[in-house]
């Protein structure tokens, strides 16, 4: 929550956590309320699957980078600019069905290409980050 802002649910979700627990059975049922409450953010930090392998901060400034590629992605399509996006061709090539489907694509392309740069160390994580980020500088030969 030190990352996502949680709203009015912060309250809730803080009292759930400072709920005492006994055993297995009562941790258990704190954990499935606590998750109930957390789905209902926008950027919940409980999600399906594995366990992301980024710090908490670093998810939470890729979620809300990914949440403004959407955004910004859907404007554009439903700009008139749908008939002219086409889909990678691995993808089929086609054209996207709608909005949400474009704006998925563009946002998941991003995430990647920032986790990308995360791991190679061209990008610290944070937002500040993606002014100064540093990029290699190729080799040139000099031939003389």
């Amino acid at each position: 929550m030190k990352v996502n802002d949680a709203g009015s649910l912060a309250v809730v979700l803080e009292a759930q956590m400072a709920l005492p627990v006994e055993n297995d059975d009562d941790r258990e049922r704190v954990w499935t309320a606590i998750r109930a409450i957390a789905k209902m953010l926008p950027n919940s930090p409980i999600r399906p699957g594995r366990l992301p392998n980024l710090a908490p901060e670093v998810q939470a400034t890729l979620d809300s980078i990914a949440n403004g590629v959407r955004t910004a992605a859907k404007n554009y399509f439903k700009a008139g600019m749908g008939t002219l996006l086409r889909m990678h061709g691995k993808s089929g090539g086609g054209l996207y069905a709608d909005a949400d489907e474009f704006a998925e694509s563009e946002a998941k392309k991003i995430v990647n290409d920032l986790k990308k740069r995360l791991r190679e160390n061209i990008w610290d994580g944070t937002f500040e980050g993606l002014s100064n980020q540093n990029f290699p500088v190729p080799e040139v030969d000099e031939e003389d």
